[in-house]
C-alpha cells in the first residue's frame, strides 16, 4: 500500500531495444533529450544519475517543468525519484515516480508508477507520461 494519499498511476510500455538503451534514455542527459519533450525546442534537460543527484526537464514556452531527486538507482532495472512538477503554483509535497525495466526476449518492458502527494489531485498527468512513453519507444526504436 502506497504512503501517497492522492491517486497511483501505473503506465507499462513495451520497448523494442535492451534495457541498457532504456537505462541510458532515462540516466543520460543527451539521450534524455532526444525524447522528452523534444518537440519543444527550449526544453533543457540535466539528469545527475546517484543517489541524491537531480533529474529536471523545463520548457518556458509550454509553461511546464519537473524537478526531481534520485532515491534509488538499479543499474537497467530501477529507479525511483521523488518528483515535483513545476506549472502553475506547484507542489507543496514531493509524488514518488519509479521507473521499472524488465528485460525480455523481445525487448524491455517499462513500468512507470507515479505516486501523487495531493489527494485531491486529478489523474489528467496520466496523458502527458503516455506521451513521454510513446515518444520513449519512437525515438529508441528509430522512429523519432
Amino acid at each position: 500500500m502506497s504512503s501517497y494519499p492522492g491517486p497511483t498511476l501505473v503506465l507499462a510500455q513495451q520497448v523494442g531495444v535492451p534495457a541498457a538503451e532504456v537505462w541510458a534514455a532515462w540516466t543520460r542527459t543527451d539521450r534524455l533529450a532526444t525524447w522528452w519533450w523534444a518537440g519543444l525546442p527550449d526544453t533543457t534537460h540535466a539528469v545527475d544519475p546517484q543517489v541524491g543527484g537531480s533529474f529536471r526537464v523545463a520548457s518556458a514556452q509550454a509553461d511546464l517543468g519537473a524537478d526531481a531527486r534520485f532515491v534509488e538507482l538499479v543499474e537497467q532495472r530501477r529507479l525511483v525519484l521523488d518528483w515535483r512538477w513545476e506549472t502553475g503554483a506547484g507542489q507543496e509535497a514531493d509524488d514518488r515516480v519509479t521507473v521499472e525495466l524488465r528485460e525480455h526476449a523481445h525487448g524491455t518492458l517499462v513500468i512507470l508508477t507515479h505516486e501523487i502527494a495531493d489527494a485531491g489531485a486529478d489523474t489528467s498527468m496520466r496523458d502527458g507520461w503516455t506521451g513521454a512513453l510513446t515518444s520513449l519507444v519512437a525515438t529508441l526504436e528509430g522512429q523519432g
